[in-house]
């Protein structure tokens, strides 16, 4: 017997939900699928806040959309759909504003900076205004790893990897910004890999702190991903969707994202 009866915590305490469950399906968008053994489906926008399988339970908790206040920051995202750029080929990157990565038009920067670091050399890159967008337009860069960020004077930082070629899995330092995402190590994302991230403020690891992350094309209003790290400032998700996904993470009046840049 590995059925199990699905239990759901409105607020007011656990209410039977689903009999003879033997399909537990967690999915985008909070959504949680489930068949029982009899061919009854449903799906809920829940979590799983525990389960007991010995005495076949597994209790959710009710996830309730609420409006939230939805604080504006800037990300960096390549146009290109591969995943990487290739050797000779033209960087060209945009600079955008807003939420959950829906741009705002109306948005504004502010004295909005950019640098690109290579070999442990920091440049400073110029935007191009196109139908009001920041775009940049690296040139034709060399084969390997490079870092780009932008700041503005709202305390926005938003950071991006950029992959020129293919098959690079060295690792790459810091930046030194006060706060800053960094992969725990680079190497080729794809849909289905478990990605680790690590959270530094002023360069040290930042425990306990809130890192949400959310990916190109989805129809949640908020960040569908909300991770905590642990006492090494780390934090993984499971990349369930195709597409470019987003980092971000707040402290003290600074909002640093990044771009994961995947292949489709």
């Amino acid at each position: 017997m590995c059925e199990a009866n699905i239990y759901i915590d409105r607020g007011s305490g656990e209410e039977l939900l689903m009999e003879m469950v033997d399909r537990v399906i967690p999915g985008e968008e909070n959504n949680i699928f489930m068949e029982s053994i009899f061919g009854e489906r449903r799906v809920v926008k829940a979590r799983i806040r525990e389960m007991e399988l010995v005495h076949h339970r597994i209790i959710l908790e009710e996830i309730k959309e609420a409006a939230e206040v939805q604080t504006m920051e800037i990300w960096l995202e390549p146009d290109t759909d591969h995943g990487h750029f290739h050797e000779g080929e033209e960087v060209s990157l945009k600079l955008l504003k807003g939420y959950n990565m829906k741009a705002e038009p109306a948005a504004g920067f502010k004295n909005t900076k950019a640098f690109v670091t290579n070999g442990g050399e920091k440049t400073e890159l110029h935007f191009h205004e196109h139908d009001g967008d920041k775009n940049l337009i690296m040139g034709q860069e060399t084969e390997g790893l490079i870092q780009v960020y932008a700041v503005d004077e709202e305390r926005l930082y938003a950071k991006l990897i950029v992959e020129i070629g293919h098959h690079h899995h060295h690792g790459l330092q810091p930046l030194g910004l006060p706060l800053e995402i960094v992969p725990s190590s680079y190497s080729h994302a794809r849909m289905g890999d478990n990605y680790e991230i690590q959270v530094l403020k002023e360069g040290k690891p930042m425990a306990g702190v809130e890192v949400r992350a959310t990916y190109a094309g989805t129809h949640n209003r908020d960040y569908p991903h909300h991770l905590t790290t642990d006492s090494e400032g780390k934090a993984r998700l499971y990349l369930t969707a195709r597409g470019n996904y987003l980092f971000t993470v707040s402290d003290e009046g600074i909002i640093s994202t990044f771009t994961l840049m995947k292949s489709f």
